[in-house]
């Protein structure tokens, strides 16, 4: 007993002196030990702000689909002083970003997010997300491995069934309208299109172990999702052979001949209610993260890894039973520094394949990797946050891969009225591809597309990102904010 007492009392008298730590200060200060990794570098940690201040842009964007947009996003940070224990390890300490967007068409979306590292200075992290969303032209290209190919359809002025290299040349295609044998006009203006109405509300939890390099989270997705399919209504976007507008009736869509053709079945799909009325996803989540990035929303180094498993069963009050596991790596590494760490080469990447699986599935589930991962899941396989060169949720399937190559460029940094700014540049290749299942795993038949971002930080939270991806397909323009990963 003698010597576990003594034992105890020299502990303490190296602890109190700092024989045991290179950094008592900052030990001292905290209310729980945080790895040095997670540290905010000292070239980020000189800009950082304090206090609370707001960050925000309204936005301008164009789609081929959808028309002209216009909404923004506004951005709260509460950041404490250089006094709070977390101001060295923590991007912010609450953030309340507040999005609001409306397209020609009609798409609406509306969403509020709240993320809280070390709530209550605990070792918990706390988000939370609402939102809604409804898009009548929601895009619908097949689901299937069978789907990864060129577009193929019949010519309406030839006749003959063909590929079509360029997505605009197959769409202008679809919306020619023929006349039918009772006389009235008929189109495929909208053959891969769906109306979509969605209203999503997120809650997740982290508890954060091995000084804040490991995380486990728990979350729990309540989403209502309600569907309408365009076969039988009008659609005033049709047009002649020779150009002339003229009012058709829509065609079977893309979503009705799957249904019908044994595909949907094949992959134990659901959800499509064709109606005002919504159907339940209820869903719990887990998830497993080593993260070791040196600061969140724009690291210079670290590694990130993660699994993430969700479950949606009837006896938790949803409509569907299905499991989605996703697993990612993201390696982010600086090659070049200069003018005393403000100008950076960094190297980013991440690589990540999920599966779906289940007797009954939620068809749009489908649509991304897992909603429960960082940044609030990755989207598949095209659209601004996966193959930025091909349309959104261009190629489906239970099984997908994605792999995102970033060189960011960090070249210019200013201030203006007090705000921080870094410009910068951001050369990017995207590639991935689907499977029917796991087994069928392999090298073959993979979609890829270059393209060329530019980055504005904005009091280091805040990244403002452009992007311009090209591919077999097309091109197209991404405005939006945060890193895609």
């Amino acid at each position: 007993m003698k010597f576990i007492l003594s034992a105890f009392f020299i502990f303490n008298v190296m602890l109190a002196s700092g024989q045991l730590t290179d950094n008592t200060d900052t030990i001292r200060a905290l209310p729980f030990y945080i790895d040095e990794a997670k540290k905010i570098p000292e070239f980020e940690l000189a800009d950082k702000k304090e206090g609370t201040f707001v960050t925000g842009l309204p936005r301008f964007e164009f789609d081929p689909i959808r028309g002209f947009g216009i909404g923004g996003n506004a951005f709260i940070y509460w950041n404490k002083t250089k006094e709070d224990p977390f101001f060295e390890y923590t991007a912010y300490r609450h953030r309340i970003n507040a999005e609001f967007f409306i397209f020609q068409n009609g798409r609406i979306r509306y969403a509020v997010n709240y993320d809280a590292p070390y709530i209550f200075n605990s070792k918990w992290r706390l988000r939370a997300d609402v939102v809604h969303w409804e898009d009548p032209n929601a895009q619908y290209w097949g689901i299937g491995r069978a789907m990864l190919r060129d577009l193929n359809f019949r010519d309406k002025k030839t006749g003959i069934t063909r590929d079509f290299n360029k997505v605009r040349e197959y769409e202008d295609n679809q919306a020619i309208a023929e006349r039918g044998p009772d006389g009235r006009y008929y189109t495929d203006y909208h053959y891969n299109h769906m109306q979509q109405r969605e209203q999503l509300y997120n809650i997740l939890g982290e508890r954060v172990l091995w000084g804040g390099k490991l995380r486990l989270m728990f979350g729990y997705e309540a989403l209502f999702t309600s569907f309408t399919s365009y076969n039988g209504l009008m659609a005033d976007e049709a047009y002649l052979a020779d150009g002339r507008p003229v009012e058709a009736v829509n065609n079977p869509t893309l979503v009705d001949l799957q249904k019908s053709d044994g595909t949907w079945q094949k992959f134990n799909l659901s959800g499509f209610t064709n109606n005002d009325s919504y159907k339940f996803t209820s869903m719990v989540a887990a998830a497993l993260i080593y993260d070791t990035r040196d600061f969140e929303p724009d690291p210079s180094e670290g590694v990130f890894l993660q699994y993430s498993h969700e479950y949606s069963a009837p006896w938790l009050g949803s409509d569907f039973n299905f499991n989605k596991f996703m697993i990612q790596g993201q390696y982010i590494h600086t090659l070049l520094r200069w003018r005393n760490n403000k100008g950076r080469l960094t190297l980013a990447g991440l690589a990540a394949m999920g599966h779906i699986f289940g007797s009954d599935i939620n068809f749009i589930e489908m649509w991304d990797l897992s909603s429960q991962a960082e940044a609030g899941g990755i989207l598949v396989l095209g659209g601004g946050r996966s193959v930025r060169g091909f349309r959104e949720a261009r190629f489906l399937a239970p099984t997908v891969a994605l792999v995102n190559l970033e060189l960011r460029v960090r070249l210019l940094d200013f201030k203006v009225l007090r705000q921080h700014f870094a410009l910068g540049i951001t050369p990017f290749y995207d590639f991935g591809s689907v499977w029917d299942r796991p087994a069928d795993i392999n090298f073959q038949k993979w979609i890829g597309a270059p393209g060329l971002g530019g980055r504005i930080a904005w009091n280091q939270s805040t990244v403002i990102r452009l992007d311009y991806a090209t591919s077999r397909e097309g091109s197209q323009l991404f405005f939006g904010f945060g890193h895609i990963f």
